[in-house]
């Protein structure tokens, strides 16, 4: 079986050899450029699984890189994690620019390693098609904040044969929606920064995201001695579903597969 193909495009020769053996340690086969316009020619060539782009390019900066890459056709579904030494937080403006170049990941350099590789396994996960299995039965959006419950539900889903995205906040999912285009969205109401109700009614209004199906799920209605008053918030906000936490498996599955026959 042909090894997984990584690009990195680095104008810093050191960093770049260094995430190329880190890489290479890791099973990947890698190619390395130092510009953005050799990077375009080698995606051409070696048509990769994955992109790591450093922001600061000795000629085309790496925000333009990215956005030419998604805009192709051929590489609008590839994930791209852009690396840069311009900012010190993933949530920094640069974080906020990258994502709407439709990068799939943001980096501050120096970048830690441990967290670099799960992003990529988390996103060739996300779109990697084992030869001989079964086509992925749709592509699901989880949008929640608790990392151990978008671990475990990745994987029941994954084990029922579909493709899954996570986003830990509402505009990463607002985000993740537009470039992505999911066939659902399983949204939590309890987030922080925007919550889940408001990132529903924000999603009715875009046209690209208007038709995607949205189940919702929490636990707030645990916490209200009216808990159907939830569920009335989220038909109000245009959901199409709503789930309480704790989520039972099989009521998840059998609404999944409910709404995306229509």
């Amino acid at each position: 079986m042909n090894r997984t193909r990584i690009l990195v495009i680095d104008g810093d020769n050191d960093h770049a050899e260094g995430m190329r053996k880190m890489l290479d340690s890791e099973g990947y086969e890698v190619a390395v450029c130092g510009t953005g316009k050799d990077g375009l020619a080698k995606a051409q060539e070696k048509r990769p699984d994955l992109v790591i782009l450093d922001a600061m390019l000795p000629d085309i900066n790496g925000f333009s890189v990215c956005r030419e890459l998604k805009d192709d056709p051929k590489f609008s579904k590839v994930p791209i994690v852009i690396v840069t030494a311009l900012g010190t937080s993933e949530e920094s403006y640069l974080s906020n620019m990258a994502k709407e170049h439709k990068a799939d990941g943001f980096f501050s350099k120096p970048v830690d390693s441990k967290k670099l590789l799960g992003k990529i396994g988390d996103l060739l996960g996300a779109t990697a098609v084992i030869p001989g299995e079964p086509k992925a039965k749709g592509k699901i959006l989880l949008v929640d904040d608790d990392p151990d419950f978008l671990d475990a539900t990745k994987q029941i889903l994954v084990a029922h044969r579909y493709q899954v995205i996570t986003a830990h906040d509402g505009e990463e999912g607002i985000a993740k929606a537009k470039y992505e285009n999911p066939d659902l969205i399983v949204l939590d109401v309890i987030m922080p920064g925007k919550d889940g109700f408001s990132v529903c009614y924000e999603l009715r209004k875009i046209d690209q995201t208007r038709p995607i199906p949205v189940i919702m799920l929490t636990a707030v209605g645990q916490q209200l001695s009216k808990p159907e008053y939830a569920v009335d918030m989220a038909i109000d906000h245009l959901a199409d579903d709503y789930i309480d936490k704790p989520v039972d498996t099989q009521t998840l599955i059998r609404k999944i597969e409910k709404h995306l026959r229509h």
